[in-house]
């Protein structure tokens, strides 16, 4: 083969993580909302938060969809990429798809993991399982996450160094956004496609009244 890859092993590049983008890198450090459901399909994400919707969706890009669906109403782009076990809603503006309502419902039956940034404030990050809140953890506490079972989590932020002793996360150089969610990434094992979230994306606006 000499230095040329088979086509078995450029297609097993996505599945040994080879060639893949870190939602850590792509999504801005100052303001994100990104949200992963495991095991779904469009379909069901789509039922769960209330959308009747047709096969064609409109796309927009990460830089361009809050220019055109405003402000107001919750708009999520989506994202499903070939051969993973996880869903992604990445919030076009705000951080709705981190709310317990929205994380119990989507997590039914499941695991669903949020992780949000506000502007030069706070991270969130809230794991839910089977329609329950397990976990959650809000950085600028500089406390462990809480929750009936926050260990997995916790182990996570720790080791992307989170409430250690000998080290202040509000110190110059840290920044807690792009260290929680590279976190969850590598427990969880996230995964998305070069250029993917970046690019245009379905999107729809979710109803506010999620029961």
């Amino acid at each position: 083969m000499g230095d040329v890859l088979s086509w078995q092993a450029l297609s097993g590049c996505w599945r040994e993580g080879v060639g893949v983008d870190r939602l850590s890198e792509v999504l801005s450090s100052e303001e994100f909302c990104v949200t992963a459901v495991r095991g779904l399909s469009r379909q069901d994400v789509l039922e769960r938060l209330g959308i009747t919707a047709g096969e064609e969706l409109p796309e927009y890009r990460i830089d361009n969809g809050a220019e055109h669906l405003g402000m107001d109403a919750w708009a999520v782009r989506l994202y499903e990429p070939p051969g993973s076990e996880w869903f992604y809603l990445i919030d076009v503006n705000g951080h709705e798809g981190a709310s317990h309502k929205a994380l119990r419902r989507l997590s039914r039956g499941t695991e669903a993991v949020s992780v949000w940034s506000l502007l030069m404030s706070t991270t969130h990050v809230t794991q839910a399982r089977d329609g329950e809140i397990v976990a959650t953890c809000s950085t600028w506490l500089f406390e462990p996450a809480s929750g009936p079972d926050p260990d997995r989590l916790n182990g996570a932020l720790e080791r992307a160094g989170f409430f250690r002793e000998d080290a202040d996360e509000s110190e110059e150089g840290f920044d807690d956004a792009r260290a929680a969610l590279k976190a969850v990434e590598e427990e969880f094992h996230w995964r998305v496609e070069p250029g993917a979230v970046e690019g245009p994306l379905p999107t729809v606006i979710v109803p506010v009244h999620l029961g």
